[in-house]
């Protein structure tokens, strides 16, 4: 029984570092309304980003709104530019492809429900940060 719980203690403790080794940013207010606030972090290893909202005039109840997230990705365009010339390869032989490695801002459009208690999370993929977030749509219930 003690091997039992020192063996869940110590998975806890492992995967909480895990859980929690990513920072938050600090609260910021949305482009467009100082009442909805959002933080969020970024995960290198799977390029995504954890965003979570908090309305500061949030009251018993519950609020609803949109979000616009504006963020930075890598282009998807499936278009390559071509490599560097080599010095050794005879002309028009250059057939190697760089990837295509442009940053470019994209838009993702969330529905957000925040509580007293609960702040509203969403997650964006492919994500290298958040730039600006904008709301609309603004319901307190």
């Amino acid at each position: 029984m003690k091997r039992a719980l020192c063996a869940i203690g110590m998975t806890v403790f492992l995967l909480s570092g895990s859980m929690w080794g990513q920072p938050w940013s600090d609260w910021a207010s949305t482009a467009n309304n100082v009442n909805i606030a959002y933080h969020f972090r970024l995960w290198e290893n799977s390029k995504s980003c954890d965003i979570e909202f908090k309305d500061q005039n949030q009251g018993d109840g519950y609020t609803t709104f949109d979000a616009a997230v504006d963020y930075q990705t890598i282009s998807d365009s499936n278009s390559t530019a071509p490599g560097p010339p080599s010095n050794n390869a005879p002309p028009n032989s250059n057939n190697k492809k760089a990837p295509n490695n442009n940053r470019v801002t994209k838009t993702d459009n969330l529905h957000i429900v925040t509580a007293m208690n609960h702040n509203g999370p969403a997650q964006i993929s492919n994500c290298l940060g958040i730039t600006e977030v904008r709301v609309s749509f603004i319901q307190r219930h």
